[in-house]
């Protein structure tokens, strides 16, 4: 592992719990953050990036994806979140093979690099081949194999995350684990207490979508005869847990979630784009509850862009508190970086740019030319990052002070080959 002397350009840094931006050159030894300062010598043991022009901030984190689903992008028009699933989606995933879901993952790191995301949060089947090609592209991502009960199959279920889990490699630090039960309203009383006690004796967070949907509500309480927070408590109380979406939280359960362990991954442009309305981050934050960001699915979120999402993110605030305080650009940023770390219990490795830090960084391109006309005069660095730029500003990704793109270039992976092989996926899957 090369190290690395970032030269030149401007830090986004946390300063008493505020995103600032500075110039400073940044040293990356051994994968890992060793100095931050204004002025570093050079050295003939570290490789030089130029970041002129160029902002520096923590790799952005996208706590709720469903890494395959590059193959169903914009297959969502139309279509409510139950349509979309039962019609659209489940009958296509049924004609995915190992070799698909590969291929179909690859595609989803290549973009994640190619928009500045070093770390995602997964849950999808078929995790060994998500697997293999996360270490193929060598980014951080934290997997489970989704636990569900809706088909009289929860013991093979369980026995398939035992195996990928028991399956690790111990010394691979950039693939982490979660236990994930589908969702309250896809999971029997019987499968959620198993899937507690699988959490509790690998000592793993759990990962599930809560409360996405006006339909969710009912179903919810028809199932386990009560509200979801109620079950939430009776069954992951003491457990960190990822909540995906949590687009219908009422006062009521915010009461419940302030006493567990628990955060938000909020998922803007999914919730809009399926009719699903918009979760209040702002009462949650107020709430002291963490909120960070997700994208979803590119079959209702588009794409992994995780810009877009901090953009949609504070403007659909607006919507909802009418001439009132709400979150701001700076909350935007930290959602997406050290609140997502935080979620993923990663914290004290990621989601900030600080010494000791494993180096997961990006370059985002502010050039004052005709690429960036939408963002000039620059007067406002951080309202820019999150209002006017998209991924596509990224130049280069590092994960673990290792280069996976560099001046908008992957070497690494056979970009080509991975998009023409998505593109015969997805037509055959049609059929």
């Amino acid at each position: 592992m090369q190290n690395l002397l970032i030269k030149n350009g401007k830090v986004l840094l946390f300063e008493n719990d505020e995103a600032v931006i500075k110039s400073k050159e940044i040293l990356v030894q051994e994968g890992k953050i060793t100095k931050i300062a204004d002025k570093i010598e050079e050295s003939q043991n570290a490789y030089p990036i130029n970041a002129k022009d160029c902002i520096v901030m923590p790799g952005l984190i996208n706590t709720h994806a469903h890494i395959p689903m590059s193959l169903f992008r914009e297959t969502t028009e139309g279509c409510s979140l139950y349509e979309w699933l039962h019609e659209k989606i489940w009958p296509k995933e049924d004609k995915l093979t190992r070799e698909d879901i590969y291929d179909a993952s690859m595609l989803s790191f290549i973009e994640m690099i190619a928009t500045g995301t070093t770390c995602i949060n997964d849950q999808y089947f078929m995790p060994e081949q998500i697997r293999q090609a996360a270490l193929d592209s060598k980014v951080r991502a934290v997997l489970t194999r989704p636990i569900i009960d809706t088909d009289d199959a929860l013991e093979s279920r369980i026995q398939e995350f035992k195996d990928f889990y028991e399956t690790r490699d111990e010394k691979d630090d950039l693939i982490t684990y979660t236990v994930a039960p589908h969702g309250l309203y896809t999971c029997s009383k019987e499968c959620l207490n198993k899937v507690a006690n699988l959490a509790r004796q690998y000592q793993l967070p759990v990962h599930v979508h809560f409360l996405e949907s006006i339909d969710e509500i009912e179903d919810i309480k028809q199932k386990h005869g009560k509200p979801a927070a109620e079950v939430l408590k009776e069954h992951f109380d003491g457990i960190h847990i990822i909540l995906a979406h949590g687009v219908k939280i009422t006062d009521e359960d915010i009461k419940i979630l302030k006493t567990m362990d628990c955060g938000i991954a909020h998922n803007p442009v999914s919730n809009l784009r399926l009719g699903c309305k918009i979760a209040d981050t702002t009462k949650y934050l107020k709430e002291g509850i963490n909120v960070a960001l997700g994208t979803d699915g590119q079959g209702s979120g588009s794409n992994l862009d995780m810009f877009e999402a901090m953009r949609v993110a504070c403007l659909v605030q607006g919507g909802i508190h009418e001439n009132e305080a709400r979150i701001t650009a700076k909350d935007a940023i930290k959602m997406a970086t050290i609140n997502g770390a935080k979620l993923l219990g990663l914290e004290e490795k990621v989601g900030s740019i600080e010494v000791g830090k494993e180096a997961d960084l990006i370059l985002v391109d502010v050039k004052e030319n005709l690429d960036n006309i939408t963002m000039l005069p620059n007067l406002n660095e951080i309202s820019n990052l999150v209002y006017n730029t998209s991924g596509k500003n990224v130049v280069t990704t590092i994960v673990k002070g290792n280069v996976l793109m560099e001046n908008r270039q992957i070497k690494h992976v056979n970009v080509a080959n991975i998009i023409e092989k998505c593109k015969q996926i997805a037509k055959r899957i049609e059929e």
